[in-house]
């Protein structure tokens, strides 16, 4: 073989390494070092190319199929070429298994970069879940304290109510008992005065007077006192009430019981 042979094979080995495995086209499968013996190439090379034979195929004869059987055998068969050949594939190989380990180191830094955002992601959603958590004990603490305002000022409003309550019945009953007193003594004065006023026209007219003594005890002045009697003896010994007194007295209480009603407390 010429060398313009040789170095046309070395050329086809060289294109072929890139995407043509020979060996298996020819039928020699396994480890290609085992296959250096070449008439065992050849006749796997005869039996594979047999069906692609001209005087096989007749009108549907591949030429292209039939020239890649010619130059596989032919570079197998030289040593030259196979060397080219098969260190072309194994250079293929090689920046194959480098291709995969840096696609593998990228896969992974994809995959590290992949669970990082995952687990980035779940604490956020388990801050914001915690946050949520947070905002709604807030909102229920909120409620809780709104609830037990509002029950601890219905229960002042209730505790004042009652103490304004108990405070002006108290106070009513002051004010009927003294309202009694008044009365009374009101009546003592006008029984005096009336009195007086009988002994002058007794005097001229030259005659006793009427004793007209202390006025009747009614039923408004006796009631809610243990023992009127004795009232009615106090009231004998007290001196007489001014009326201006007695008004001013009355004004004040009444003034009392509008402040506790202006302030909601009646």
């Amino acid at each position: 073989m010429s060398t313009k042979d040789v170095h046309e094979l070395v050329t086809k080995a060289n294109q072929y390494a890139q995407d043509v495995d020979l060996y298996a086209l020819v039928g020699l499968e396994g480890d290609p070092s085992l296959h250096t013996d070449p008439k065992l190439i050849h006749r796997a090379w005869r039996k594979s190319s047999l069906k692609h034979h001209p005087d096989k195929t007749g009108d549907a004869f591949d030429k292209d199929k039939w020239e890649l059987f010619e130059f596989a055998r032919d570079i197998l068969l030289e040593p030259a070429a196979r060397a080219a050949y098969d260190n072309a594939r194994a250079a293929q190989r090689l920046r194959a298994q480098e291709r995969d380990k840096v696609q593998g180191e990228q896969r992974r830094f994809v995959d590290q970069l992949e669970a990082d955002e995952l687990a980035a992601r779940r604490r956020r959603e388990e801050k914001l879940e915690k946050d949520r958590q947070l905002e709604l004990e807030k909102a229920r603490l909120r409620e809780e304290g709104v609830r037990r305002r509002a029950e601890e000022d219905e229960r002042f409003r209730r505790e004042n109510l009652e103490r304004a309550e108990k405070a002006r019945k108290q106070e009513d009953d002051e004010f009927d008992e003294r309202e009694r007193e008044l009365q009374t003594l009101l009546e003592e004065s006008r029984a005096r005065k009336a009195a007086r006023k009988e002994a002058k026209k007794a005097k001229r007219e030259g005659r006793e007077p009427v004793e007209t003594g202390p006025p009747p005890v009614t039923k408004q002045a006796t009631e809610g006192t243990a023992r009127p009697a004795e009232a009615t003896d106090r009231a004998y010994a007290r001196a007489p009430p001014k009326w201006e007194d007695l008004k001013a007295r009355m004004f004040a209480v009444q003034k009392r019981r509008d402040a506790l009603r202006q302030a909601g407390l009646l």
